[in-house]
């Protein structure tokens, strides 16, 4: 198993349900294997981050840091995670 860090960041959570938490995920997993992983341990707490819940694909306004680097500077959703890697979920503000 590779052991991370998940921190979950968004408008809905009490400031102790900030706190990051480790999490066990399979060898070779990807951000795509945890964002599936997190929505069935997690379900409705989770589901503020997916604009669609059956194909758990994120809202567009979600924004995913992997080691302080947005996902996309990785390689996406298919960014394979290491042990001690810190996964940051956060919906960005937007608005005009």
């Amino acid at each position: 198993m590779t052991r991370i860090f998940v921190k979950l960041m968004h408008k809905g959570l009490k400031s102790h349900e900030h706190d990051k938490f480790s999490f066990e995920t399979a060898p070779n997993s990807t951000v795509r294997d945890l964002i599936n992983e997190l929505h069935e341990q997690y379900g409705k707490k989770f589901e503020v981050y997916l604009g669609d819940t059956e194909n758990r694909t994120l809202k567009r306004e979600a924004v995913v840091i992997v080691n302080g680097k947005n996902m996309v500077a990785h390689q996406g959703e298919q960014t394979h995670l290491s042990n001690g890697d810190l996964i940051v979920f956060i919906i960005a503000a937007v608005g005009g």
